[in-house]
């Protein structure tokens, strides 16, 4: 009885505690004390921890994204290929500028920033309209190609069969390393251009430019991509690296293990490969139509940083 009781007295209590609290309101947690200051720290983050591609400023109410992103690697590059002032320095003009061309481009995240894809494509852009001008984008000031005949013709009786650079890894004709001091040679039959400065490859047959020019990643440090004359002697379209345990999808070999082939991902990388000419599966696949066993090859420059 006495229990009974006791129960009702105590439902009697919330209830009566239930009637007294307003609807739709309810008790808060305690929160942290306030800092030394007596301010309690509330209400948004600070502007300066904000990420710069999402900083912004609030002006009657609406929030207008502010471009950012700080000094890339390729700044003065990507400045130059804008017409911009070629300082090094990342302004906000200079940000909206970089920004602008991401976006026609379909670059993401398209945020000012002047780094290895965006100057990939300026490279791209500029090598379509002229791929042996290797002044076109500006920033080295080299002349156009060399003329027929400033590099050894490998055709001319001193170039080896496909058999010299399968056993060796050495360059059929002219010994590795002889390179043109500009562009690639114009020859009568096709060439497989493979430009390592700006990292573009393509293929010409006289003047005319059959495949490209596209990009590509060479060799980097400690791997670097051989110079000079090679062909194409071994083709192999479902090949897989024993040495690497990796698919070398489209695989035309023409130095030794060194071979053109697709990889997935993105091929703007800052440590190169390791030692081939890496494609984007759709430019392998097409180059693999072109290029055919003994076709020629010729690599010349280096690659940024290696």
């Amino acid at each position: 009885m006495m229990s009974r009781r006791m129960a009702c007295r105590v439902t009697a209590v919330l209830l009566a505690v239930a009637a007294a609290v307003p609807v739709g309101t309810a008790t808060a947690a305690p929160g942290p004390p306030p800092p030394a200051g007596g301010r309690a720290l509330t209400g948004p983050a600070s502007p300066a921890t904000a990420s710069p591609a999402t900083a912004g400023r609030t002006t009657a109410g609406r929030t207008t994204v502010v471009c950012a992103a700080g000094r890339g690697p390729y700044q003065r590059q990507v400045e130059r290929w804008l017409r911009l002032a070629v300082d090094g320095r990342q302004s906000a003009a200079d940000c909206e500028a970089v920004r602008a061309f991401q976006a026609r481009q379909g670059i993401k995240p398209a945020n000012g920033y002047a780094g290895p894809v965006t100057w990939a494509r300026m490279r791209l852009l500029s090598a379509r309209t002229a791929p042996t001008d290797t002044g076109a984008e500006g920033a080295t000031g080299d002349a156009a190609g060399p003329a027929t005949g400033a590099v050894p013709d490998p055709a001319s009786g001193s170039a080896a069969g496909p058999a010299s650079g399968a056993a060796t890894g050495g360059a059929s004709g002219p010994a590795a390393g002889v390179v043109a001091s500009a562009g690639c040679p114009v020859r009568s039959y096709r060439v497989a251009c493979v430009d390592l400065k700006r990292q573009l490859t393509w293929v010409q047959k006289g003047g005319k430019t059959l495949f490209g020019p596209v990009a590509m990643r060479s060799g980097g440090a400690g791997h670097r991509t051989r110079t000079g004359w090679f062909r194409i002697y071994w083709k192999h379209k479902n090949h897989w690296s024993s040495l690497y345990n990796a698919p070398m999808p489209y695989a035309q070999f023409f130095s030794g293990g060194q071979a053109f082939h697709a990889v997935s991902g993105s091929i703007h990388t800052t440590g190169g490969s390791m030692g081939c000419v890496n494609l984007r599966l759709a430019d392998a696949r097409k180059l693999w139509s072109v290029l055919k066993t003994r076709d020629h090859v010729y690599v010349w420059g280096r690659r940024p940083g290696s």
